[in-house]
């Protein structure tokens, strides 16, 4: 990996942990998830877009952040963050899930939250949750077939309020 973040080789992406230093890098895949998908996130373009570099750089040295790289550029994000709300003792959340849309179905997204599982298993978490906006079956597939289940908890999508999602779970280390 060189300076700016960018990976060598092509082939299928792969995933890896970002660095303190790749939060510039974090930053651009973030941002570019917020501008195409943004139903799908908890967050806006325009609140993320208006952080400064400190906060950026706060939010992945205190974070566990990863990338997906294809042809030596970030092409996925995923982080893995403590859960906010009353959760079983020992699980971590993932959230900010998303691939490019030339990259979907190749494999990245699913690296990118089995990094996430491994990480939590590798700090003790018992399980992992995240969210699944209504209205997005495609996600809410993929999700299920990693083995996260419908909990039946629910609550507004704090980007779009009018917008439900429900919490999945899985256990942390692959079963």
């Amino acid at each position: 990996m060189d300076a700016t973040g960018r990976c060598c080789g092509t082939g299928p992406a792969h995933v890896q942990r970002a660095t303190a230093e790749q939060w510039p890098v974090v930053r651009g895949v973030r941002l570019r998830a917020l501008a195409d998908a943004p139903q799908a996130f908890g967050s806006t373009l325009a609140r993320e877009g208006g952080f400064d570099d400190g906060t950026w750089r706060r939010r992945v040295e205190r974070g566990d952040w990863f990338l997906a790289w294809s042809a030596g550029r970030a092409v996925g994000v995923a982080a893995l963050v403590p859960v906010e709300s009353v959760p079983p003792a020992g699980e971590r959340e993932i959230v900010s899930v998303w691939v490019e849309p030339g990259q979907r179905g190749g494999g990245a997204a699913t690296r990118l939250v089995e990094a996430a599982c491994d990480r939590a298993a590798a700090g003790g978490a018992a399980t992992v949750s995240l969210w699944v906006a209504d209205g997005n079956p495609r996600a809410r597939r993929f999700y299920e077939r990693l083995g996260f289940l419908p909990t039946g908890e629910r609550k507004p999508l704090p980007g779009s309020p009018h917008v439900g999602e429900e919490r999945l779970r899985r256990t942390a280390a692959p079963g």
